[in-house]
């Protein structure tokens, strides 16, 4: 018996092996996002710097602006630290982590942020740039979250 459901799972109803209607929902996992794990392990980064292909780029003049400051040139010379680091399959489980636990963190922090704003007394100029301080904080991470949870939420889909 199926006490609870993970994170990146969904419930459906589905046909037995014999064909028949099963009448109640099941839980199924949802697979995990693979692709960059898949990517670092055939060490793509590192073979896009060994090809030169970014600084071929920027002598062809595909890129304006970057390519005058040697932008593609920098950046392929970081591709194997990338590789090395293990950013890859690091975003990749960032990737899978659900939504709506972003969400739900980002509500948590404007909710707490509510609470300061509302009940702290606004008495001397301190207290008041502790409000926006805390503000100036709090604001910009809450929609840093809701941004991301909305992209991990097309990012990890339905299916």
């Amino acid at each position: 018996m199926q006490t609870g459901l993970g994170p990146l799972s969904k419930k459906v109803v589905s046909f037995d092996q014999d064909g028949l209607f099963e009448g109640r929902e099941i839980g199924i996992q949802k697979p995990p996002v693979r692709l960059l794990e898949r990517i670092e392990e055939l060490r793509v980064l590192t073979a896009v710097s060994e090809a030169g292909l970014l600084s071929s780029a920027e002598e062809a003049g595909v890129f304006s602006k970057l390519e005058s400051a040697g932008a593609f040139s920098k950046a392929e010379a970081l591709l194997p630290l990338a590789d090395n680091l293990k950013l890859l399959s690091t975003a990749e489980a960032l990737i899978n982590f659900p939504s709506s636990y972003l969400f739900g963190i980002g509500l948590i922090i404007a909710s707490v942020e509510s609470l300061v704003l509302l009940l702290i007394p606004r008495s001397d100029s301190v207290m008041t740039f502790v409000q926006a301080g805390s503000a100036l904080v709090a604001l910009p991470a809450v929609a840093i979250l809701w941004a991301t949870s909305y992209l991990f939420s097309l990012l990890q889909g339905d299916n």
